[in-house]
This record gives C-alpha cells, sequence and structure tokens, in this order.
C-alpha cells in the first residue's frame, strides 16, 4: 500500500523523482503491460522488419547506385513503385507505433483513476480505442505544426540561397549554424507543448479541436519538461541503438556490397541475407518496442507534478 501511495500521480516531485517514479511504475507493471500489448507489439514489430527491410534492402541500393554512380539499374515506374512500398511501410509503422502506445497511455489513465494498472482479462490484452484516437489526433496536429515550422526554414533557406548569401565557404558555414539555432529556438518554443498533449491524452475528449490548450502552463514548466524528456532520450536512444545495432551492420554491408557491384564485382551477399535481416530486424523491434514504452511514464509524472503544482498556486 506504500509503495501505491508513493506512485499516485497527484504529488509535487523533483525532476529526479519524476523520473525515478516513472521508471518504478513501468517496472513494477511490467508483466501486466507486456500481458496487454505483446499482440500489438508483434504488429510493430512486424512492421519495423518491413520497413528497415524495404530501406535497407531496396532503397539504400538505389541511392547507392544513384547518387554515387549516376546509374538507372531501374524503370521510372519501378522507381516510383519502390519509394511508393516505402511511404506504406513507414506509415503501417506509424500506425503500429501509435497503437503500441496507446497502451502505455491507456495504462496512466487507469492509473490516474485508480491509483493502480489493471491486469487485463484475456491473455490476447485489451485494445485501449479511446487514448488511440486521442493519440491520433495529437499526432496529426503536431505534424500539420511541424509542416508550418519546416515551410518556414524552407523559405529562409530560399531567400538566403537566393540573395546570394552563401556565396562562400565561411558563409555558408555561418547559415548552417543559424538554421540550427533556429532549429533550437523552433525545439524550444515546441516543447510546451507536450504538457496539454500528454494531459489530452490520459485524460482528454476526443476531438478534432486542438488539443493544446494549456501551452503557458507548460511553459513555466519548461525546465521540468526538457529535463524529463532530455534524459528519457537519453536512455530510450541508448538502448535502440544497442537494438539496432544488426540494422547498423548489415546497412553497412548492403552498400559497400551495392558499391562494389556498380564498380562491376559480384554481389557478395548470401542467397537468405534478405530473410536475415527481416528477422533480424524483427527481434530488434520487439526489444525496442518495450524500451520506447517506458519514455511515457516519465511524461506521465510529469505532467502530474504540473498538476499539482498549478492547483497549489490557486
Amino acid at each position: 500500500m506504500e509503495k501505491t501511495e508513493e506512485l499516485l500521480l497527484q504529488k509535487t516531485r523533483s525532476i529526479p523523482a519524476v523520473i525515478r517514479d516513472g521508471y518504478r511504475l513501468y517496472t513494477g507493471n511490467f508483466k501486466r503491460l507486456f500481458r496487454a500489448s505483446w499482440i500489438v507489439a508483434l504488429i510493430y514489430a512486424l512492421c519495423f522488419a518491413m520497413m528497415m527491410s524495404t530501406l535497407i534492402n531496396d532503397m539504400l541500393g538505389i541511392i547507392v547506385l544513384t547518387t554515387s554512380y549516376g546509374l538507372q539499374t531501374m524503370t521510372d515506374t519501378e522507381f516510383t513503385t519502390e519509394f511508393v512500398k516505402t511511404g506504406v511501410s513507414v506509415l503501417l509503422f506509424t500506425v503500429a507505433m501509435l497503437a503500441l502506445a496507446s497502451y502505455a497511455f491507456g495504462a496512466c489513465a487507469e492509473h490516474r483513476q485508480s491509483g493502480q494498472i489493471n491486469r487485463t482479462a484475456h491473455w490476447w490484452g485489451t485494445f485501449h480505442l479511446k487514448p488511440f484516437l486521442r493519440l491520433l489526433i495529437v499526432s496529426l496536429w503536431l505534424t500539420l505544426i511541424m509542416l508550418v515550422v519546416e515551410a518556414a526554414f524552407a523559405a529562409i533557406i530560399y531567400g538566403v540561397v537566393h540573395a546570394g548569401i552563401v556565396d562562400s565557404l565561411w558563409k555558408s558555414l555561418a547559415t548552417i549554424a543559424l538554421l540550427i539555432i533556429l532549429v533550437c529556438v523552433a525545439g524550444a518554443f515546441l516543447l510546451p507543448l507536450a504538457y496539454p498533449a500528454v494531459r489530452y491524452v490520459v485524460s482528454g475528449t476526443p476531438s478534432w479541436k486542438m488539443p493544446f490548450k494549456g501551452y503557458g502552463v507548460g511553459l513555466r514548466h519548461w525546465s521540468l519538461l526538457f529535463v524529463t524528456m532530455l534524459v528519457s532520450s537519453i536512455v530510450t536512444g541508448l538502448l535502440t541503438f544497442i537494438c539496432e545495432l544488426p540494422a547498423f551492420v548489415i546497412g553497412t554491408a548492403n552498400a559497400k556490397a551495392y558499391a562494389g557491384s556498380a564498380m562491376g564485382d559480384p554481389l557478395g551477399l548470401p542467397e537468405n541475407m534478405a530473410l536475415m535481416a527481416f528477422l533480424a530486424f524483427f527481434i530488434a523491434g520487439f526489444v525496442q518496442a518495450y524500451v520506447h514504452l517506458y519514455s511515457i511514464f516519465p511524461l506521465y509524472y510529469a505532467y502530474g507534478s504540473i498538476e499539482q503544482q498549478e492547483q497549489e498556486l490557486l
């Protein structure tokens, strides 16, 4: 009971406590989360393997041959088909990723209401439809905002290039530095959206209206959100890198093989290389799924701490 009380959402927490309690909530309920989401995690791993196999086995070879050697090994129709296939695989992976994340947010919603994460009644789990719909709406709005930001950056680049500012090495480096600064500034202004986004996915009502009311509150607690997301990103990034080491190895081998093939050498890859790569990506994707789920729980406690601090100010 003491542990349950310690992990309640409505509690003012320091940044280390937010990260620590997020880890404790995730690991303490891992069996229940796994039981609820393992089928979706398998679908996520399958979509990840399809996407990575397409990118490594198909697109990488096309890029190496066309950009490095100027060779066109397929017709325009085949070229377009490969790009469409890649786009579809990326879209399927994105939907699977949102579906998997909805289980973590659904568990957070249960914990917010009852103080615990319920054990699913079925061995195949229970799909959390409402968190998935809310997460989908948030993702669409964030995508729209990012498109606006990217359009602004594209306009800046276009203006800089056509104004003749980039006409020497030092000016080019200065322009790149300026763009990096602009990206950092844009990221700093977008970061407070994390608070209303998490609040909406955990406890909001599905609606197509912009779900980011409360940006000012997130801005006041910018440091909490920044450090929480930074530490979570470092942890999940390092673990993801370990999980995806096979992708880097296979990608390098394929790139070298296609480069040698363009120069007239034999391809030099095993006949079952594609199957081996797919299985490696599938296993890595399944492990990666539960690595990435962890990052949601520190954000959940950051949201709870912000809510409690705002109530104490009233």
